[in-house]
């Protein structure tokens, strides 16, 4: 029975949006560290699991664990700080990155 839901969530996932997979992937990151699993490990497994190549550290492991907490309670970054602070960095139009 747990292969056909871990078959049926990855297969879901597939077709999810970036917004809808990074935000299982940092549940799952906090689930693990909650189970007391090695931040090395998580690590190494996205390391290894990376589309992108992308290198993951102890640190960013430690990071997601962060967010996943205070996403517990609420949005760390809200919909109307985000349209601000990108507003804040647009001129006329044109991405002013400072």
């Amino acid at each position: 029975m747990k292969k056909i839901i871990d078959s049926a969530t990855d297969t879901l996932e597939k077709v999810a949006s970036p917004a809808s997979r990074s935000g299982s992937s940092v549940e799952r990151v906090g689930k693990l560290l909650e189970a007391n699993v090695s931040p090395n490990v998580i690590a190494l497994q996205m390391t290894e699991n990376s589309p992108n190549s992308q290198k993951y550290t102890t640190q960013d492991i430690e990071s997601y664990g962060k967010l996943y907490t205070d996403s517990k309670t609420r949005v760390v970054v809200t919909a109307k700080q985000t349209r601000a602070l990108i507003d804040d960095m647009t001129i006329e139009g044109d991405f002013c990155p400072i």
